[in-house]
């Protein structure tokens, strides 16, 4: 008896997956221009003629790349928000899954340090494809609650403050080695990345809440 074959659209998804998350690890480790499509269909074992047909090019694979780390911080963006509890809770959970996002995620940091390299010219090609506007909009609108409830300052520069929010966490990952080099101390220990995040929430929150509650 013949066994059932598999859906072609299941097989086919395997597929594309396989090869675009072993795109994501050698480009990550490696940079764009260092890796070639042989070497990424080699380690995937796959045809090459499959990069050209689900992606069409090493470039749209590479885009795709970013895209698919970039979603993924973007799924702990919102979730973070979708908690419950008072702003500055929100915003302690948002800081925290930052933290543990790029701890887990390496090639995410490792891809962005890449492309900010290379002036994001992969980025400009694909139409803003890495945009924060739908999470902003979320995260202004917790920050407005804040504000309006007298807890945070009225002054605050929301997009700026998002980006300082990215950075203060960032750093510990994108710069993890040189910094555990010059400060002799080992950036990548549990214990020295929690001493990190209670010191970035410190940071935040002294800066951004209010000294006194804040009347209209």
């Amino acid at each position: 008896m013949t066994p059932p074959r598999r859906p072609v659209h299941r097989n086919a998804e395997r597929t594309r997956r396989r090869l675009l998350d072993t795109a994501i690890r050698l480009f990550a480790r490696h940079g764009y221009h260092a890796v070639s499509v042989d070497e990424i269909v080699s380690a995937a074992k796959i045809n090459k003629r499959m990069v050209y047909h689900y992606f069409g090019s090493k470039e749209a694979l590479f885009q795709a790349a970013l895209q698919k780390v970039y979603a993924r911080i973007e799924t702990i963006e919102f979730d973070a928000m979708q908690r419950g509890g008072t702003p500055r809770e929100k915003l302690t959970g948002l800081i925290e899954s930052y933290f543990e996002f790029l701890d887990k995620n390496p090639e995410f940091t490792q891809l962005l340090q890449w492309e900010n390299l290379e002036k994001g010219q992969h980025i400009d090609k694909r139409n803003h494809m890495l945009s924060k506007d739908p999470f902003l909009q979320r995260f202004s609108q917790l920050i407005e609650d804040g504000i309006a409830s007298g807890v945070f300052r009225k002054d605050l520069n929301i997009p700026h403050l998002l980006i300082h929010f990215i950075g203060l966490c960032f750093i510990y990952h994108s710069n993890r080695f040189s910094l555990s080099h010059s400060l002799n101390m080992d950036l990548g220990a549990t214990e020295v990345k929690a001493v990190g995040l209670k010191h970035v929430l410190g940071l935040v929150f002294d800066g951004i809440c209010a000294t006194q509650p804040q009347t209209a």
